[in-house]
């Protein structure tokens, strides 16, 4: 099964003030590497293709990542209108991860640090599990919450999307039968806009270290999903 990845990483918060994606959560670490470093190591996603604006200079994405040309899992999609919307962005991904005939692609928001490989793989092992579903996502406050894994009986309703919503409208639709999966912690829907937001995942971030035996900042720091006491909606 060829599950594809978009990397949405062209988002931009004016409350910043500037681009966030390569301000450090931890010394060394960009906020907007470590998510994508999260998907690159995840054993069951085959490709990662990162949307990014079309001005950006892709200095937050580590050398050993990206290298000099780009070849290996990761891609990049500069998307031209990303300033319109998060829709934008989600349509160019699909257009560029299609050519890949993927049975599932997994989407994933680059300002997430809390991510882990371990929740993107429980992801598609459910839908592994159940190929009967349209999308596989994360359960927080009751509701469907990225990252999210969408079938290709989603694809079409994907490249149909405007404005700011993304995908959210999609997933609390009767229309299409999905399963939650709960997460570890609420760390996993952490989102990054303002200055204090991001003092406090800062916070988080060195109390969860300091909470584990060893390792650093960049390593899977636990917060992945829990494959028991799945959702199913409709």
């Amino acid at each position: 099964m060829r599950i594809a990845g978009i990397y949405l990483a062209a988002g931009q918060s004016k409350r910043m003030g500037i681009p966030k994606l390569s301000l450090e959560l931890v010394p060394g670490s960009f906020l907007g590497s470590i998510a994508l470093k999260r998907m690159l190591a995840s054993k069951q996603i085959d490709t990662v293709t990162a949307v990014v604006r079309k001005s950006d200079t892709l200095n937050w994405i580590p050398e050993k990542e990206w290298g000099t040309n780009g070849s290996g899992k990761l891609r990049i999609a500069r998307c031209e209108d990303a300033a319109l919307g998060m829709s934008y962005s989600l349509r160019e991904g699909l257009r560029a991860t299609l050519s890949e005939s993927p049975q599932a692609i997994m989407i994933v928001l680059a300002d997430q640090p809390f991510i882990t490989s371990e929740l993107l793989d429980n992801l598609v092992a459910v839908y592994r599990d159940r190929p009967d579903l349209d999308f596989v996502a994360c359960v927080g406050a009751n509701a469907a919450m990225p990252p999210v894994l969408f079938a290709p009986s989603m694809f079409d309703a994907i490249s149909r999307l405007e404005g700011d919503r993304g995908a959210r409208k999609l997933l609390a639709s009767p229309a299409y039968r999905g399963s939650l999966v709960p997460v570890k912690s609420d760390l996993v829907f952490t989102d990054i806009d303002t200055p204090l937001e991001l003092t406090i995942a800062r916070n988080s971030w060195m109390t969860a270290k300091s909470e584990r035996e060893g390792g650093d900042g960049d390593d899977n720091i636990g917060f992945g999903g829990n494959e028991s006491n799945m959702q199913e909606v409709r």
